[in-house]
């Protein structure tokens, strides 16, 4: 057994024992208590347990130290409790456990729970409106439902048949007769007639009841009617328009008092007078293409569900992978999408046996060619299925035989009316718009920010970021483009006609009187350059966007903490600081010399856990002793930090300066840090007439030339890595080189971020000959990776050797 398995089975075990002696508050296990037992390197376990996570095998509480519990362990020993991958630090595993039940069956779920009925996404909203009316009209109405094949109509049937129990407008304990006419010809047309009316037999005077006498108060369900003989429709027709039938070779009279539904295929059928006055209700099934992204998207995540429960096996689904089925177009509607989906399931399940893995993975490999080569208009839905896919926070999603798909739960609750008694009540109440700019800012801030940037209007970040470009929402580029994001596609809908995503207007604002002027602004832009002015409630939406970003901020920034022996020195540094209104409030703590050293380390760990905002912590101090003590902090800190000795205000204010930089990280502060603290003295000189420069390539040029990147932010990075690599490399700074190398690199981040980096030939040559030059870039680069999540490759690296070969061999 390999050491990642053997740690796997090491916490199956031990999440096994906790549940079956029901020790609910010691579920979880730590790298430490692991490290110990196995007697691993603690560094190669917490990189093991990281891989386990991300396959979803493992579950992570979010407490320190963190506690890592065997998913498919709970998965079989609870079936109607959802555990979300990582515990949130408000809740404890033991919150999630409930009672156990019945595993969930794919019938129980009944009425129209598995259609979207919300008219912002749904085209099954309008069938469903009228079936429910049908249903509840004095006397009911019989319906006859019409579409292509495969459309759904007889699952619809079906729902409409237990809607019609749920109302009490039948017996709530009956279950609905189903007759398949298409078992019936012209040669059998007197056993259907017999079947429906029922049969007195004159020589043994036995009278056989029909089904129209034996459902009496119930529902019939004809499915495929236009299938029927000529002769056996219109004696059905006479039927439910006398509503009274007389049973085969009988003169008895008897009422018909069922539900007439019939289903069929035949747009043809529709002309015929009889059936518009048998069926005073129609209703039409929309085929699957016709269907919105999320109703779309619904449909394959019930099939998933109802696959995991059928086949009693776990299923996982990337998102990519579940992408290609929303996108693809099925000429054999809903019937072919389900059996493409069981079959990816197939072959999914025979990489199941074969690795004897914990699930059913749906990668590319298991769909089928037919589902990849139709994938149509993808530019038409983009916008839509990533607006739908964003809601859902991991790249997988998981379908287990004992409970729901949270993903799924998550669209029929975002699919809820909050009035169900009125279904054209459809705008989300107050909480559900909260919720919504919650999602949404969450949504924003996990997603690569260059994907987002390719599919946003350029015009509507020109409008919108002169106005919000004070507003602390600027401090995260993320959130940011989050925001206008919705905007451009809100503003796309509205010049098309189409209806808007609107809300409730919010009776309780959260939202602070700038954050309402910032989005009372942005629609008198709109409104100029569109000729379209937003809904109130749409202020409300952008307004409380702005605040809640403000406040996601707030907890996702590094923190500084001043340590010192010298109380006054300590808080005088951290109250200066926090006069200057930076965003991340400045901490401080002091210690006296008589304290152990482990009695310090303590101190600063406890004081990090209670500061740590999730993104680490920078300790600057004045005191030779910290240094000393940083792997006594390290052995009980796991969250990231890094101790910076300079205390002086200037490196203080340029410490808090960068903490508000984009994207920023510990890793990139300390290289960041490293790279100013080694500055030479005549960078200095060059750097007011560099930085002329600089605005000049940066406004002039790149501006109007690159697609991905801020050129702000890009030109700095490079400019302060240009520096840094001049000042490695001990040669003078000059124009050219500031324009050849700003030049090429801009672009090469260009091209990797499009996942095209360019090919050079002598790179590889060039590397070998030149090993200290590329040593030194390769160094220099590695915060570009920090800043921008890029990757430069040696092909790259190349050709910025060759650039700085000319100045390496010019005279001094």
């Amino acid at each position: 057994m390999d050491k990642k398995e053997h740690i796997f089975q090491y916490i199956h075990k031990d999440t096994l024992s906790k549940l079956n002696k029901q020790e609910y508050k010691e579920l979880g296990i730590d790298t430490l208590k692991i490290s110990l037992d196995l007697k691993m390197d603690r560094a190669n376990i917490s990189r093991i347990l990281n891989q386990l996570y991300n396959e979803g095998r493992l579950i992570k509480t979010s407490t320190r130290p963190v506690l890592y519990v065997d998913r498919s362990s709970l998965d079989n020993y609870l079936q109607d409790s959802f555990i979300p991958s990582i515990i949130p630090k408000n809740k404890e595993l033991q919150d999630y456990l409930v009672n156990q039940s019945n595993p969930i069956k794919a019938d129980s779920i009944n009425s129209f729970h598995r259609y979207i009925t919300n008219p912002r996404h749904s085209k099954m909203y309008e069938p469903i409106k009228k079936a429910k009316s049908a249903i509840l009209y004095p006397n009911r109405l019989n319906i006859l439902i019409f579409g292509e094949r495969g459309s759904g109509r007889f699952q619809f049937a079906k729902s409409l048949a237990n809607y019609a129990k749920e109302a009490q407008a039948i017996d709530p304990k009956s279950k609905p007769t189903i007759i398949e006419c298409l078992n019936y010809n012209v040669t059998n047309e007197q056993s259907f007639l017999k079947l429906i009316f029922g049969e007195y037999n004159i020589k043994s005077n036995i009278y056989k009841r029909g089904v129209f006498q034996t459902t009496q108060n119930n529902i019939i369900i004809f499915n495929n009617i236009d299938n029927l003989p000529a002769n056996a429709l219109s004696a059905l027709y006479n039927a439910i328009l006398d509503k009274s039938f007389v049973p085969i070779n009988s003169n008895k009279m008897i009422e018909l008092k069922s539900l007439i539904v019939a289903t069929s295929t035949s747009q043809a059928i529709l002309d015929n007078i009889d059936i518009r006055r048998c069926f005073p209700m129609l209703i039409d099934i929309p085929n699957l293409y016709d269907r919105s992204i999320v109703e779309k998207i619904v449909i394959i995540l019930q099939y998933l569900q109802d696959e995991a429960t059928l086949i009693d096996k776990t299923i996982r689904i990337s998102k990519d992978a579940l992408s290609c089925f929303v996108m693809s177009e099925y000429k054999g509607n809903l019937a072919q999408l389900r059996s493409e989906i069981r079959q990816a399931c197939a072959m999914g399940y025979q990489n199941y046996i074969n690795e004897n893995s914990f699930f059913i993975n749906i990668e590319f490999d298991e769909i089928s060619t037919s589902v990849l080569t139709n994938i149509f208009n993808i530019n038409e839905r983009i916008n839509e299925l990533n607006d739908t896919l964003n809601l859902f926070h991991n790249d997988y999603l998981f379908f287990s035989p004992y409970q729901q798909n949270s993903e799924l739960l998550l669209l029929y609750d975002l699919n809820r009316a909050p009035n169900t008694e009125d279904i054209s009540n459809v705008c989300l109440i107050d909480e559900e718009l909260i919720k919504q700019c919650i999602a949404d800012i969450d949504a924003a801030s996990s997603i690569q920010l260059n994907s987002i940037r390719s599919v946003l209007l350029q015009k509507i970040y020109d409008l919108i970021y002169p106005i919000v470009k004070n507003h602390s929402i600027c401090k995260n580029e993320n959130l940011l483009y989050g925001l206008l994001h919705h905007i451009s596609n809100e503003t796309n809908r509205l010049a098309l006609g189409q209806q808007s995503f609107t809300f409730s207007i919010l009776t309780s604002k959260i939202a602070r009187k700038n954050d309402y002027e910032y989005a009372n602004e942005i629609n008198r832009i709109i409104q100029k350059e569109y000729d379209i002015e937003l809904s109130d409630a749409e202020i409300d939406y952008i307004a409380t966007y702005l605040y809640l970003s403000s406040q996601w901020i707030d907890k996702k920034y590094i923190q500084l903490l001043i340590v010192s022996s010298n109380k006054d020195i300590a808080k005088n540094y951290a109250d200066y600081i926090n006069s200057q209104y930076f965003k991340s409030y400045t901490s401080y703590l002091t210690f006296t010399p008589e304290q152990e050293d482990n009695q310090i380390a303590q101190s600063i760990v406890d004081k990090m856990h209670t500061i740590d905002r999730g993104k680490g912590v920078i300790i600057a101090t004045d005191s030779p002793t910290i240094s000393k003590i940083n792997s006594l902090i390290a052995e009980q800190y796991q969250g990231e930090f890094t101790i910076i000795t300079d205390m002086s205000v200037q490196k203080l204010v340029s410490i808090a300066e960068k903490i508000e930089s984009l994207g920023v990280t510990i890793q990139s502060m300390n290289v960041f840090d490293d790279l100013k603290t080694t500055k030479s003295t005549s960078q200095n000189i060059v750097e007011p007439h560099a930085k002329n420069l600089l605005q000049d390539i940066q406004n002039k040029l790149l501006s109007e030339s690159l697609i991905f990147l801020n050129p702000e932010k890009a030109c700095q990075a490079l400019f302060n890595i240009l520096l840094n690599i001049i000042n490695d490399l001990s040669i003078p700074y000059s124009d050219d080189l500031l324009i050849k190398f700003l030049f090429h690199t801009t672009f090469a981040l260009e091209r990797c971020i499009r996942k095209e980096p360019y090919t050079y030939p002598k790179a590889r040559y060039l590397i070998k000959e030149h090993s200290k030059l590329f040593n030194v870039i390769d160094k220099n680069f590695k915060v570009i990776n920090e800043i921008f999540a890029v990757q430069i490759p040696t092909s790259e690296i190349g050709f910025i050797i060759e650039i700085f070969l000319p100045y390496l061999n010019a005279p001094q």
